[in-house]
């Protein structure tokens, strides 16, 4: 196999979000500056994997696995380093050059097919009419590369003229099979390529203009190995800057609802597709962790879908609340009707998620009813008791407001186990050494460094890291040790003179703690105390600005 080239391997490191990677393969959660998971590489109860952002690395600190994203891919899928690579290369939609002189193709079928039904859409005038009637510009169909899939004959052919992958068609759901033969998935249908947070095409959503009752109306692609929908949300990739910019994300349930609202100038909307808001996509929604507005349809299905995102975002205790739309109105409506001030309104005035949930349950219950108010009390004590203590207890005047109780009825408990998981899952790491840390950070960055600190330096003066730095010594940089080094250590790589201070300061510290040892080691005393006047003389020099060995 030909080899990736030095140069196009560091410019796919250089374009990993690690983050992004994991969390296709796991659910991840911000906590503080990184974000944990529970480790897939051991029976993990708690989560014990911590992830940064900053430095592309894990580690768990039950079971040790530590790394970069390439090595997360080798062992999660269990592959060699160049199919761990070529794999990632595909889901960052980038091209890998090899020392042959010859580039690894990526998978062609889907944006060839979206470009296929792009350019179909405008041969089609009832449909471009349809979309105008519901008020879509063209620099909105341009944008979203919004297409029309037409007789199931004219998708298979286009795969076999342009030689496309066929069984990949199958694979991702382009095609499906049937009485011996094979069928387009999204014949007569509008079509909207569905991307990932970093623009790749992972799958498409069809829509059906037809009157029938037995059709669908909303088709998306099935899961595939690059396809999850309950981790995607429609228009991410487009929003993503605004949402960052403005610290807000509005999430609706349908493509045309995110279209015209980006064409109404809120661009940062996006949507679930065709499933709940769900624990999978609280990675984008903790991204810059920003104010999530939940805004669905004005029907009954769009109001209950509202109530369980509600409920998952307060337990997770996202900021934010419920849009509400009146007389049964949804997004794109809002936007056709000109209604742009209505809607800005009902962003302002959206409904806090705990108090929309705790009207929402109450409201299923006549108050008048001693025993049905019982059962209305007990259901919103188990929902409190579901958020942390400080939520618990901001809400309780409110719940016992709504149901026109006394407050001392409202009982809440100990925070929740889950929550005890998250508040600190990960407790080790307070419990590290910093100046071994950054001595062997430094040493492992700076040859330089290395060089100088092998002078002064021996295992003995480690009391933490003593394997990482024989590891290091014998330049062993690949180990899982020296991954969980590189992921704990703060990314500062010190001057020369700064590095000598910190050597020094460091030999000081050992010197200053071995003292005691040696006064309660068994020794004979005349030696003992040649030991003792020799360390003793080895800190004043060390005190003095001196950098010597102990």
């Amino acid at each position: 196999m030909p080899r990736v080239t030095q140069a196009s391997l560091m410019r796919l490191q250089d374009s990993i979000d690690i983050i992004d990677l994991i969390s296709y393969y796991i659910d991840v959660r911000k906590v503080g500056a990184n974000y944990v998971a529970l480790c897939p590489f051991h029976d993990d109860k708690t989560p014990s994997m911590s992830i940064s952002a900053t430095k592309g690395l894990y580690h768990c600190f039950a079971c040790g696995a530590s790394g970069n994203a390439i090595k997360f891919v080798m062992e999660y899928e269990k592959l060699e380093f160049y199919d761990a690579i070529q794999k990632i290369a595909n889901f960052f939609n980038i091209a890998l050059e090899y020392e042959r002189g010859e580039t690894k193709q990526k998978s062609h079928l889907l944006p060839s097919l979206s470009n296929f039904y792009h350019n179909e859409l405008f041969k089609h005038d009832d449909i471009m009419q349809y979309l105008s009637s519901r008020s879509v510009s063209m620099d909105s169909i341009k944008e979203f590369e919004i297409g029309y899939s037409g007789m199931s004959y004219e998708t298979i052919r286009f795969i076999n003229e342009n030689n496309l992958n066929y069984q990949e068609a199958i694979d991702f759901g382009i095609l499906t099979q049937g009485n011996d033969r094979a069928y387009a998935r999204f014949s007569n249908r509008i079509i909207f390529p569905i991307k990932s947070s970093n623009g790749m095409i992972v799958g498409f959503g069809g829509r059906t203009i037809s009157n029938e009752k037995n059709v669908a109306k909303y088709l998306n692609s099935p899961q595939s190995k690059i396809f999850n929908k309950s981790k995607i949300l429609y228009g991410y990739n487009i929003a993503k800057q605004m949402i960052y910019k403005q610290k807000s994300i509005i999430v609706c349930e349908g493509y045309l609802d995110v279209i015209m609202l980006h064409q109404a100038g809120f661009r940062n909307a996006v949507a679930t597709l065709g499933t709940a808001l769900n624990e999978g996509h609280l990675y984008l929604l903790n991204k810059e962790n920003p104010r999530i507005y939940v805004c669905y349809d004005g029907d009954n299905a769009g109001i209950n879908a509202a109530l369980k995102a509600a409920k998952l975002l307060s337990k997770n205790s996202k900021d934010g609340g419920v849009i509400i739309l009146q007389n049964g109105l949804d997004p794109a409506d809002m936007v056709a009707q000109n209604k742009i001030e209505e809607f800005k309104y009902a962003i302002k005035t959206a409904k806090p998620f705990i108090e929309f949930v705790l009207e929402k349950i109450i409201a299923q219950f006549d108050l008048q009813n001693p025993i049905q108010k019982q059962q209305a009390l007990k259901e919103c004590n188990e929902y409190l008791n579901s958020l942390t203590l400080l939520l618990q207890d901001e809400y309780k005047k409110k719940c016992a407001l709504l149901l026109n109780i006394n407050p001392s009825l409202i009982i809440t408990k100990n925070i929740n186990k889950k929550n005890q998981e998250l508040k600190n899952p990960i407790n080790y790491l307070q419990n590290n050494n910093f100046a071994e840390e950054t001595i062997l950070y430094n040493m492992l960055v700076s040859q330089e460094h290395k060089n100088f600190a092998l002078h002064f330096l021996d295992k003995k003066y480690f009391s933490m890291y003593g394997s990482e730095f024989e590891l290091i010594c014998k330049s062993d940089y690949d180990n899982d040790k020296i991954n969980a080094l590189k992921f704990k250590a703060k990314n500062e790589i010190l001057s020369n003179d700064k590095f000598k201070e910190q050597l020094r300061f460091f030999i000081l510290e050992y010197a200053q703690k071995l003292l005691p040892k040696i006064f309660a080691d068994k020794s004979p005393a005349i030696d003992k105390l040649q030991k003792i006047n020799t360390i003793k003389k080895g800190i004043e020099r060390l005190k003095a600005g001196e950098l010597l060995i102990i």
